[in-house]
């Protein structure tokens, strides 16, 4: 951990409330009095925080923001903001600012790879096999081409476009859907939910959590997928009523799922989707590269434009509800 120098009183009073590293760390401390805390100490200083850095885990809700006296900017190291009260937040002339392109191409790579993972599963070899071992290995029939597959992409921005690309380039036809007017430079078809779900292969969503996409994916949803319809989740673990999915997989409608965003996290040891046949659960990893981990605390710079009275590079965007 490396030491980070406490600044003149009259800088501006920066709280941090989760890891970051040790570049970001250093730079708030050149601009501000650096404060760290963990999540729960969070509400005992913000009093007196000009700003707030915060990842997944700290709540800046009314609450905290009720005991927030001057605070101008919340800085979120990540992309959603399902943790952030945007609206509590704008009514009190608080910016907020996150770094939305920070991990789309690791959750692009995750999607492709679990794509691949379902429909062609290979199991290493780990030592020496005999002859009847390698034949009878050799000799098992799994998967399909995924060349001719129909991927459903429910969200086409920066991530589902991506994917779309990706899987265009397989050989695989793409349906999406998005709220908004999307434009692809590749073959996509774009239809409504409804003929998504029951034209693919595979739906994979790529969705912020508003109103509207709040257990979206439920018993409704999932009674219009194709018979033997695969699923990914790699958006966020409140867009799936996960009960209703280990329903549909226990009854053959859902073949095959990949989930690595799950409600609530960690998930309780009675969740339904645990000891499911065909299922592959991730701990909320998609975005855990390097680079992007990295490239999320980049969210400093734009605290501090704030700080400073000049205009940040991501702020937040209000979502569609």
């Amino acid at each position: 951990m490396g030491h980070f120098p406490v600044n003149a009183k009259d800088q501006p009073i920066i709280v941090v409330s989760e890891p970051l590293n040790d570049k970001s760390l250093e730079y708030l401390a050149q601009h501000g009095q650096l404060r760290r805390v963990s999540v729960e100490k969070a509400p005992d200083v913000i009093a007196d925080a000009d700003a707030l850095v915060v990842r997944t885990y700290t709540q800046v809700n009314e609450a905290l923001l009720a005991r927030a006296g001057r605070l101008k900017v919340v800085g979120r190291a990540g992309v959603a903001l399902e943790n952030v009260d945007l609206a509590a937040c704008r009514k009190r002339g608080i910016q907020v600012v996150h770094t939305p392109a920070s991990n789309t191409l690791a959750v692009v790579d995750y999607t492709i790879r679990m794509i691949v993972e379902m429909n062609r599963r290979f199991w290493p070899m780990s030592g020496p096999a005999s002859a009847e071992e390698f034949h009878k290995a050799r000799g098992g029939i799994f998967g399909r081409f995924l060349s001719g597959t129909v991927l459903g992409i429910v969200g086409a921005g920066r991530i589902g476009s991506r994917v779309g690309r990706a899987a265009a380039a397989l050989g695989m036809k793409v349906l999406y859907n998005d709220i908004r007017p999307v434009e692809l430079d590749y073959p996509a078809e774009s239809v409504d939910k409804p003929t998504l779900y029951a034209s693919s292969d595979i739906v994979t969503i790529h969705v912020p959590l508003t109103r509207l996409t709040r257990k979206f994916i439920n018993r409704s949803s999932l009674e219009q997928f194709k018979a033997g319809a695969q699923f990914i989740n790699a958006a966020r673990g409140q867009c799936v009523d996960y009960n209703d999915l280990a329903a549909a997989i226990g009854d053959g409608r859902i073949s095959a799922a990949v989930i690595d965003c799950h409600d609530p996290e960690p998930p309780p040891a009675d969740y339904p989707m645990f000891g499911l046949a065909g299922v592959i659960l991730t701990p909320h990893i998609a975005s855990r590269v390097p680079a992007a981990v990295e490239a999320m605390c980049d969210v400093v710079y734009d605290v501090v434009a704030v700080l400073e009275g000049r205009e940040p590079q991501y702020p937040a965007q209000d979502e569609e509800s």
